[in-house]
């Protein structure tokens, strides 16, 4: 009987520890619809019984996991009959909080599911706990900025993320200059206002990819990544030491300090992350020798570039004092007339003891410093003068000359302009063109918009130069109007041979024309770069191709004998198909062909296979005339006549390797000027055909064919 009795007891005992237990319960029937809840459940969620049965558990998402986190859940439940983890619900009020929640499967005597039974805990109050706790393991309780143990964990991750990325990172410690003194006069209590009030100051040079932390007493450490140059740096420390020592002004009371900051640099310095801090402390104890109130880098290489930097900068400054800069004038043309239609203007070093200097060797290190705008500003006016002096004997050209982004960007530039124009009276307006950088231009285009709006007014024109390097975007082409875009020489370097460049030149001129922009193409080099251009619709080039930079003195007499290459005339008033193109680049690929063994012969590696030097179908030429050339030209007699002395090319190819690999060089070299000749009758023979398609259009062909 009591046993009995025990048994009839035991279901109201269950319910009332369902209701009291301190874990929120929930139960679903085998389709997922709710069918109890006890009292904790409403407390953490919110709903009332009446408001969850009969619902489901989707009344309760968060969002803030996505499907597979769900789809995990019930595999688990279908496989092993339980689920357990932290999951983020939502309650009634709409409040995210987290929960630790058990779910296990029920199933009757034949394995079916009878129903779910959820145990869930609200760990809202225990992870804020536990986040607490972990703060306080991390952070300065004074200032709240990372302690030595975060600022190591987050140097470790900074340091292989430079490693990674190639960046330059700052390692940074500061002390302060007579804090103990001050600390011992006015107490501590003063004193930890005083840090307060520096850790707040710290914090304002920091982005939030940056570290700036206290490390103990009045020593600071700051971490800056991705600093772009030293100029970068010396300009972040300068600006420090100014906080530092700027006065803290506490219940109506001043109180000045200065700071000492030893700076290390990685990757420039590749000790480990702990290292890295103890050089950073060597240098600030060396600044504080050097007198305090200062910075010092700790590598002694470094200190021997800044110095070296620095006596490069005075070097230049006294250059330009004493007119040691010249400019060199490009020729601008136009490959459909063959008119020269501008020059640009290049900054050259006439060193009194290292000659003629190009810009790459000393432009670099003056970008960021304000001396280029002082030889900006000289280059402008050089180039009004010259316009002046030209336009006074009969050449009337535009000249284009080179901003720099400092320059450009400076709050006075359009008045530094209108000065100059005023100083050359004489120079006609719309001669004078500015070339800016498109990556310059992307820093500020509010501002650099307003500079071309005003230098308009002025008659002063635009360029966007190296356009495609510095990933415009359509309403960027919008915002920045200037009238011209360059195309990178490095895209016009390679068009011939590489289909990725010959979709961004098209993909530009065709932007170009959409903008009603004009299009200048740089780096020209070959004249079937040139035709390329014209057909894809760009007219107007520079290069090597057509003429090296000159002295100004020469420019006249070069204008005067200018002659565009042939090929340019033949193509300029013909409307030939694209596949016509290849016939351009069989021309270029037999000449490159033949370069390779001439390039051996005086001791190169040779840069062709054994089939492409043995066999006439396996060279790039050959891949053309017995495929796509056969197709298209192959019933014209000027086509049929390039057969036999490409064959003949060789045959004696192969010969030139051999006697050269034997030793035989005499040999070898009379058998290179039978090859010479061979080529130049190639050339004529293609010149032939070319004329011939030039002048009356092969049959159309509806195959669309590859161009390399």
């Amino acid at each position: 009987m009591p046993h009995s009795s025990q048994f009839s007891i035991a279901p109201h005992l269950a319910g009332i520890a369902l209701e009291h237990t301190g874990d929120g319960i929930m139960i679903t029937d085998a389709d997922n619809r709710i069918v109890y809840v006890n009292r904790a459940f409403s407390e953490v969620t919110g709903y009332t019984p009446e408001e969850a049965i009969g619902e489901t558990p989707a009344l309760f998402k968060s969002g803030h996991h996505d499907a597979a986190f769900y789809q995990g859940m019930w595999r688990a439940l279908r496989e092993a009959g339980q689920w357990q983890g932290e999951i983020w619900d939502r309650r009634k009020n709409g409040d995210i909080y987290p929960e630790r929640l058990s779910i296990t499967a029920v199933r009757d005597g034949d394995g079916h599911i009878e129903c779910y039974v959820a145990v869930f805990t609200d760990i809202q109050a225990l992870l804020r706990a536990e986040e607490k706790l972990q703060r306080l393991t991390r952070f300065d309780a004074l200032t709240e900025l990372p302690n030595r143990a975060q600022l190591s964990e987050r140097l470790h991750q900074l340091v292989e993320a430079s490693r990674s990325n190639n960046q330059l990172l700052a390692v940074m410690l500061l002390d302060l200059d007579g804090f103990k003194n001050l600390n011992d006069r006015y107490g501590h209590a003063l004193g930890d206002r005083v840090l307060v009030a520096i850790a707040q100051r710290l914090k304002q040079v920091a982005r939030s990819s940056d570290v700036v932390a206290r490390l103990g007493g009045d020593e600071f450490a700051l971490v800056l990544r991705g600093l772009p140059h030293m100029d970068e740096v010396e300009r972040v420390a300068g600006r420090i030491l100014v906080l530092a020592g700027a006065p803290c002004e506490i219940d109506g009371q001043r109180y000045e300090l200065t700071a000492s900051l030893g700076i290390t640099l990685f990757p420039f310095d590749s000790a480990d992350p702990d290292t890295l801090l103890r050089h950073a402390d060597q240098a600030m104890y060396q600044a504080k020798e050097g007198g305090r109130n200062r910075y010092h880098l700790f590598d002694a290489e470094q200190d021997q570039q800044a110095q070296t930097r620095r006596q490069l900068l005075d070097r230049l400054a006294g250059g330009l004092a004493n007119d040691e800069l010249v400019l060199h004038y490009q020729p601008k043309v136009n490959l459909r007339t063959g008119q020269v239609v501008g020059v640009e203007a290049l900054l050259r070093w006439q060193h009194p003891e290292l000659g003629l200097l190009l810009p790459g060797t000393f432009l670099p290190h003056i970008e960021h410093h304000d001396l280029i705008v002082e030889t900006g500003e000289w280059v402008v006016r050089q180039a009004l003068a010259q316009i002046t002096a030209w336009d006074r004997a009969g050449l009337t050209i535009p000249v284009s000359v080179n901003v720099a982004a400092r320059q450009l960007l400076r709050k006075d530039f359009v008045d530094c302009m209108r000065h100059c124009l005023g100083d050359f009276p004489d120079a006609p307006p719309g001669r004078l063109e500015l070339e800016i950088l498109e990556s310059a231009a992307l820093e500020n285009t509010r501002h650099v918009r307003g500079v071309i709006e005003a230098c308009w007014g002025m008659g002063v024109g635009f360029a966007l130069d190296d356009f495609g390097t510095g990933y415009a975007s359509l309403s960027y082409l919008r915002d920045i109007p200037a009238e011209t875009l360059k195309i990178d020489q490095s895209f016009v370097r390679d068009v011939l041979e590489d289909s990725d460049d010959l979709t961004l030149v098209e993909g530009i001129i065709g932007l170009a024309t959409a903008f009603r922009r004009t299009v200048v193409a740089e780096g020209v080099e070959t004249p079937e770069q040139g035709v390329l251009l014209m057909r894809l619709g760009c007219d107007i080039a520079q290069g090597y191709g057509i003429a090296r930079p000159m002295p100004a003195a020469d420019v006249v007499a070069w204008i005067a004998a200018y002659q565009p290459d042939p090929q340019w005339a033949l193509w300029a008033d013909t409307h030939w198909e694209m596949s016509d193109f290849p016939l351009l680049v069989a021309q270029y690929d037999h000449i490159k062909w033949v370069r390779r063994i001439l390039l051996y012969m005086d001791g190169a590696t040779l840069q062709l296979g054994s089939a492409e030097l043995c066999d006439h179908h396996q060279c790039r030429f050959g891949h053309w005339y017995y495929g796509h050339g056969r197709r298209r030209y192959g019933r014209l007699q000027e086509f049929t006549d390039l057969e036999p002395i490409h064959i003949a090319v060789h045959q004696i190819g192969p010969e030139i390797v051999e006697l050269r690999k034997a030793g035989k060089l005499e040999q070898a070299r009379e058998q290179v000027h039978e090859l010479l000749a061979l080529k130049d009758q190639i050339l004529e023979k293609l010149s032939n055909l070319q004329h011939c398609v030039a002048g009356k259009s092969a049959e159309p062909d509806f195959t669309q064919f590859g161009l390399f």
